[in-house]
């Protein structure tokens, strides 16, 4: 597929949503036509952006895909949300139509190189972090695009003058991504996720390795070795792994570049040179994940040369990122934490890990259910959890999950708002706010969720 010659193609961009409406900003007096296609009703910020693209010509319908915009299309620039397995990706793939992701589109024009983190948590914070770490050097700049919030495309529409685009991009942007070929690629883990979306693990699987799959030889892969299926990815590029553990130093023997804890210290060994970088008492992001997601970011810094003294100073000075494990304040004595980014039970459990055992936590879980495994969340739950409040659609499912491991310290509330109320009644050191489920039964996204239980703190407080 070439993609140098838009100006002879007609583009249907599928999805008004921001990565939608930023791919017509960037196609719009590039491609022959732009067609811009929403199946809902779109927001009225978005419709003064897209009333602007129109006098540019753009043509754009909503409440409707109609075969009208399907019939005109030499390509489809898809929203990453919308299923291969939907209706409208099998009308197009019968008429051999390419379809590709946003991300796909921005790496053909972007020379900046790509340090694409993917995995199935720990990405937000991870692509957060190598931006922050790249950008407290002050000679480099780099900027977090993806899924993390500003689309790639948003580089070349900008004219943002960087070093490095860190991409943070998910198993649904990977899928449409048939080329992409990032100079650095980070795998931090792989659990059961978006198993509805891609048919079944398998394929899950698949959209991740893919990326892997598609570096050239003078590229780096930094994969997870505590993880059986990361650790054997194949790739072309070079190696280094990461290990949140370590019996001892023997175990490097073999390894030029590897990335390691040693219950102490964050440390690399690159180029055969051991490095302590940072102890992990100076860190300021708490958890094994996070030592983890560090561990990745201090082998990319290695890679781009990144001086170790600069690296230690970037690394203690992270705060971290919103609703991932995010202090928000404390009443009566008791922490509050907003972890509304916990969108499935690994999530939640690392989050549980990270906070002392014998602290007293309260735990509020529930939206809406993936109905994913839960029971090693129920088991992590019974030994360091004071009380469970349940909320949203997932609540009675996991009630009964909790009661079948002889787990009834838990109470069940109708929104948010009651959750925080009873949470204060618990006799908690620790309220932690870690849904494991998605939003979607009572906010638009995780970001409203974990902002309206800081609004409710605030406002308590």
């Amino acid at each position: 597929m070439n993609l140098t010659d838009l100006q002879n193609k007609r583009v249907l961009v599928l999805g008004a949503g921001k990565s939608g409406v930023a791919s017509c900003r960037f196609l719009v007096g590039k491609a022959k036509e732009v067609f811009l296609s929403e199946s809902k009703i779109v927001s009225e910020i978005l419709k003064e952006e897209i009333g602007r693209l129109q006098e540019k010509g753009l043509k754009f319908e909503e409440g409707n895909n109609s075969e009208e915009f399907l019939d005109s299309a030499d390509l489809v620039i898809i929203s990453p949300g919308i299923s291969p397995s939907s209706e409208i990706v099998k009308k197009l793939s019968a008429k051999n139509i390419p379809i590709i992701s946003e991300v796909e589109l921005a790496s053909y024009f972007i020379k900046t190189p790509i340090i694409a983190v993917t995995g199935t948590n720990g990405k937000t914070t991870t692509t957060t972090l190598i931006a922050h770490l790249i950008n407290s050097t002050d000679t480099k700049k780099a900027i977090a695009c993806g899924n993390i919030g500003l689309p790639m495309i948003e580089v070349l529409n900008r004219n943002l003058n960087v070093d490095y685009c860190v991409l943070e991009i998910s198993s649904y942007q990977m899928f449409y991504s048939p080329t992409l070929s990032p100079y650095i690629a980070v795998f931090l883990n792989l659990t059961p996720d978006h198993l509805e979306w891609h048919e079944g693990l398998e394929n899950y699987m698949a959209a991740k390795k893919k990326l892997f799959h598609q570096q050239k030889f003078n590229s780096y892969s930094i994969l997870n070795y505590l993880d059986p299926v990361v650790k054997d990815i194949k790739t072309a590029g070079k190696l280094i792994y990461f290990s949140s553990f370590l019996k001892s130093r023997s175990d490097l023997e073999g390894f030029e570049n590897f990335s390691f804890f040693d219950g102490e210290s964050l440390n690399i060994k690159y180029e055969n040179k051991i490095s302590r970088i940072i102890d992990k008492s100076d860190l300021k992001i708490l958890g094994l994940h996070n030592i983890e997601n560090a561990l990745a970011s201090i082998s990319v810094l290695k890679i781009l040369g990144i001086k170790d003294i600069l690296l230690s100073s970037g690394l203690k000075s992270f705060m971290g990122v919103e609703h991932r494990i995010e202090f928000v304040d404390e009443i009566k004595g008791i922490k509050f934490y907003n972890d509304s980014k916990a969108t499935n039970p690994e999530a939640t459990i690392k989050a549980v890990e990270a906070f002392d055992s014998d602290r007293k936590i309260t735990l509020i879980l529930g939206g809406r259910d993936k109905n994913t495994d839960i029971s090693e969340m129920v088991d992590l739950i019974k030994k360091k959890v004071g009380e469970v409040i349940l909320l949203g659609e997932a609540k009675d499912r996991f009630r009964s999950e909790l009661e079948k491991k002889s787990y009834n310290k838990i109470k069940e509330v109708k929104d948010l708002d009651e959750a925080i109320i009873k949470s204060l009644q618990s006799g908690a050191e620790i309220v932690l706010f870690s849904p494991a489920c998605a939003s979607f039964d009572m906010f638009k996204n995780y970001e409203e969720r974990g902002r309206t239980f800081k609004t409710i703190i605030k406002g308590l407080k």
